[in-house]
């Protein structure tokens, strides 16, 4: 697969240290920025920042929790220091669940829209209020979903998180395209993690039955997702988008 120059790069990515997350970390170092590895789960964290320890730029990894204001905050001053800047933000941090509506507990909903949107919200704003602050331009790239483009049955509430996700990614771009910051999403369809794997028993399917319906008969990896979102940061005339990365499952 082919590679991205992204030398003098200062990318921080939430929910870094597991999934979809670290393949970015990992994808986003090898090809030459500094990475600051955010994620709420401190043996991964440390574990991840290690691992990229193998590519010779500065590399930081920061213990928060998207849903705490004052983690979120924290998180952000202290990679803005350790990495001199931050150029990107990869809002990626999220959970999902499978649950008819009607089976639907209230904390659970509650859980993924706090954790989906709420932390989107949170990061994004700690991000603006800090570009803002150094008059310096930059990007934010939300990862959404197709789910956030078609409700599926059994994903109600977490299509409804990421519905909000390519709102709130629109409207932010429209206020902020002035000062020079690009805001974006990427939506994956079928990526290959652990996660969706556990999901795939669970639902008693299998990562072949749910990539049938793409034209790209495979599942994405976190490496395509780190491509989509490089390419919205480099591209600097993209802004208020959201790109399917989803072998071709949904056209837009």
């Amino acid at each position: 697969m082919a590679s991205i120059d992204m030398r003098g790069g200062r990318v921080a990515i939430t929910g870094a240290a597991q999934g979809i997350g670290r393949g970015m970390a990992e994808a986003f170092a090898s090809w030459g920025a500094c990475v600051a590895v955010m994620d709420k789960h401190a043996d991964r964290v440390e574990a991840t920042t290690a691992a990229l320890s193998v590519y010779p730029q500065v590399h930081f990894g920061a213990v928060m929790d998207v849903t705490d204001e004052g983690s979120v905050d924290a998180a952000v001053t202290a990679a803005w220091s350790a990495l001199g800047g931050i150029d990107l933000l990869i809002n990626n941090a999220g959970v999902l669940s499978v649950s008819p509506v009607a089976e639907l507990k209230l904390e659970e909903w509650r859980r993924i829209m706090d954790v989906n949107t709420t932390g989107t919200f949170l990061m994004s704003r700690a991000m603006v209020r800090t570009l803002l602050a150094h008059k310096s331009g930059g990007s934010i790239v939300n990862i959404a979903s197709i789910g956030g483009r078609r409700g599926d049955p059994g994903i109600a509430h977490y299509a409804a998180s990421k519905f909000a996700v390519i709102g709130f990614t629109q409207a932010l771009a429209r206020e902020v395209a002035k000062d020079d910051i690009l805001v974006n999403a990427v939506c994956p369809g079928v990526v290959d993690t652990p996660m969706i794997a556990e999901l795939a028993d669970k639902g008693q399917t299998s990562m072949a039955e749910w990539v049938k319906g793409q034209c790209i008969p495979r599942a994405q990896t976190p490496r395509d997702i780190a491509f989509a979102a490089a390419f919205l940061h480099c591209s600097r005339a993209v802004t208020g988008q959201a790109i399917n990365v989803d072998g071709g499952t949904l056209f837009n």
